[in-house]
């Protein structure tokens, strides 16, 4: 099931917030975005390709699952066959914005590294 208006709303509002932390200046080597697949939402790392920079490749790695019947969110992280994997202890969270905040500080870099 999608993701109810007001909440996309509110969740839209703090991506762009993440994704605007790159700075301007190196913004052609590295961008975050996102997209929305049904009840989900996928955070992508967006790099010049090193042997084509006028090609870009695009590295998903984070997802948030919206569950409407309990009004909450998932987290997961994606490992190097494509998998994705329940990311422990951010399972059924109501605030969207708690999973997201966890994804920056990724105290076990396997979000960003």
């Amino acid at each position: 099931m999608p993701i109810p208006e007001l909440e996309l709303a509110r969740v839209k509002r703090a991506l762009d917030r993440f994704c605007d932390r790159i700075p301007v200046h190196i913004r052609h080597q590295l961008t975050h975005l996102y997209r929305f697949t049904g009840n989900s939402v996928v955070l992508i790392e967006r790099r010049p390709h090193y042997l084509e920079p006028s090609r870009h490749t695009e590295h998903p790695f984070a997802k948030f699952v919206y569950n409407q019947r309990r009004g909450s969110w998932s987290l997961r992280w994606r490992d190097r066959n494509t998998r994705w994997h329940e990311y422990d202890g951010f399972q059924d969270r109501p605030h969207f914005s708690e999973l997201l905040a966890e994804v920056a500080a990724d105290p076990t870099g396997i979000f960003l590294g």
